[in-house]
């Protein structure tokens, strides 16, 4: 069980507030920093190449009083745009690492904790599947239960839909007792939704601030246990989650290769086994399977052998220190 981890900091209004966003690729994270901050500059990848390649900021200020008639209470912004789980460019053990080492150059200049998280999510993705699940539950791990509480899931992409009605229903089965929101919700996560406009996202924003007002800053527990296990990846909570994830997918694709090695084509001694396109097909799945699980078992080995150590080593280049 988590630690209850008090506020970092006792609650008072910061003017820099950082936030960061998290979502799988494509869900909107870049668009979501530009309608916010106005700025005309930024690459957006639809669905091509992923932009961000390590977490990226970008300031701007933000009026953040709660009435028209109180005082200015003008914000500066930073919004963090981290690289997408689910990434086809590079495995999840490649995305944990690039957050640990940005985990690890902040502790290393003393810099401030995050005051929040939103989590974008693709409304347009209507089944919950396993790799869903997956992600859902390696960020609970990366954040903490404590941490909970100052995270937004912002649903995106409702502009794409032809039946908003049937989007409500998705969002309500990931939210209620069961549903693989449900956890951070009921832990005091807001599930809001983005309009895809400036005023949508500020006001998103604004309830991260509020929030920071309220609890103070995060620290998410990742950060803690990596410096509780001296920079080992793999024994802190994500870690450990991650190295289920890939055992259980390493499990079943073996168990995938034996059973398509128990239902070999025969093939007549008089037939090469190149003619016959029944034991083609097979061979091309059992190679595809064996490329798989050779991935697999490398990323396992990678995450094993991962330390802030090694990635520390990586700042150099990724964070020009």
């Amino acid at each position: 069980m988590d630690p209850v981890h008090p506020p970092a900091s006792s609650p008072r209004k910061e003017r820099r507030i950082l936030i960061a966003l998290c979502g799988v690729t494509g869900a909107g994270k870049t668009t979501f920093v530009a309608k916010a901050s106005g700025r005309k500059d930024l690459k957006i990848g639809y669905d091509v190449d992923p932009c961000t390649q390590e977490p990226q900021m970008v300031e701007f200020k933000l009026e953040c009083k709660k009435d028209d008639n109180d005082p200015s209470d003008e914000r500066e912004i930073v919004l963090i745009d981290t690289p997408g789980f689910d990434d086809d460019t590079r495995s999840d053990v490649e995305i944990l690492e690039l957050i640990a080492a940005w985990m690890a150059k902040r502790d290393m200049m003393k810099e401030q904790l995050l005051d929040g998280l939103i989590f974008l999510h693709p409304i347009t993705h209507n089944r919950v599947g396993g790799s869903e699940w997956n992600r859902t539950r390696l960020l609970e791990k990366i954040l903490g239960r404590h941490a909970y509480k100052r995270v937004i899931i912002a649903t995106t992409m409702w502009d794409d839909l032809s039946n908003p009605e049937a989007a409500e229903k998705r969002v309500e089965g990931r939210t209620r007792a069961g549903g693989v929101w449900y956890e951070m919700k009921s832990k005091g996560a807001q599930v809001l939704k983005h309009k895809n406009n400036a005023q949508s996202a500020h006001s998103i924003i604004r309830n991260i601030v509020y929030k920071a007002d309220k609890y103070g800053k995060m620290e998410p527990l990742l950060h803690t246990e990596l410096k509780k296990y001296k920079g080992r990846v793999v024994r802190t909570s994500a870690g450990k989650e991650l190295r289920r994830q890939l055992e259980e997918a390493i499990d079943q694709i073996r168990k995938d290769l034996d059973a398509l090695e128990e239902n070999c084509p025969k093939v007549d001694e008089d037939t090469s086994k190149r003619a016959n396109p029944e034991y083609v097909a097979w061979r091309k799945e059992v190679r595809e399977l064996e490329k798989r699980l050779h991935l697999k078992e490398q990323q396992l080995k990678r995450l094993n052998g991962l330390t802030v150590r090694i990635i520390k080593r990586l700042l150099s280049t990724l964070f020009g220190m």
